[in-house]
């Protein structure tokens, strides 16, 4: 029944998962912490932090991941000359050291993912925690600025994490999209999850079976990931519920 499953595509499936996981974590904080300074500078008052975060909302928001994963891996590269483009993309100390760290074989363009991914997120999470902070009420701000705070330390000790909390099953929902997204990666020969898959079924062409498994597989890894992120929620809850002390 499994005999499509050799241990050869198992070895290939395992070693892309490592890179799917891996993807995700990185380009989950990554983008969490883009998002969340995009969306305090969206909150505060300063003219100039409000439009350079406006700025990059509306970009990376509105562009398609594939369309920026292909553009970073691809394009960015192109604007370089043909003489320095090698030493800067692709035979540089950086891009070698995360070679060896990640044994990709092209590691600039999983890099260039990374970026990608990264800023559609956290363009998309920006929104989100924006209307949780924009949900605490504003008796809490008085509070802490009463005590000396200014208005953009109120906004970051105060608004950010109350906002946080309240808007986390909506940050939740996009991380989980942003572990769909790492298979875009394969568009540009990062051997991710999906990039096996794909190749196997130029190798085989037993698209249904390998397809049907590959569902499963996104299926489970969104699964686990939403037990992880409830736990984390629950845990958020339980802090939310305690009187804490107020620190600006």
């Amino acid at each position: 029944m499994f005999e499509w499953f050799t241990p050869e595509l198992q070895e290939r499936v395992i070693d892309g998962l490592l890179v799917t996981v891996g993807l995700t974590v990185v380009t989950s904080l990554t983008s969490l912490t883009l998002g969340y300074w995009a969306a305090l500078g969206r909150t505060g008052d300063r003219p100039i932090r409000k439009r350079i975060a406006g700025i990059y909302v509306e970009i990376f928001r509105n562009i398609p991941a594939l369309i920026l994963v292909l553009f970073f891996a691809f394009a960015v590269p192109n604007v370089v000359p043909l003489d320095n483009r090698r030493t800067i993309f692709f035979d540089n100390p950086v891009v070698d050291a995360l070679g060896d760290i990640t044994a990709v074989p092209i590691p600039y363009y999983l890099a260039a993912s990374v970026l990608a991914l990264s800023l559609n997120t956290g363009a998309h999470l920006a929104e989100v925690m924006r209307s949780g902070f924009n949900s605490v009420p504003a008796s809490r701000v008085d509070a802490a600025r009463s005590l000396g705070a200014s208005s953009f330390d109120a906004l970051r000790a105060v608004v950010g994490p109350i906002g946080i909390r309240i808007a986390f099953p909506a940050i939740s929902n996009r991380l989980i999209h942003n572990l769909k997204n790492t298979s875009l990666a394969s568009f540009v020969a990062v051997p991710e999850f999906f990039q096996v898959v794909q190749g196997e079924i130029t190798r085989t062409f037993q698209a249904t079976t390998l397809l049907l498994f590959a569902a499963g597989t996104y299926l489970t890894l969104a699964t686990l990931m939403t037990l992880g992120l409830g736990i984390i929620e629950r845990h958020l809850g339980r802090v939310q519920g305690e009187t804490e002390p107020l620190r600006v």
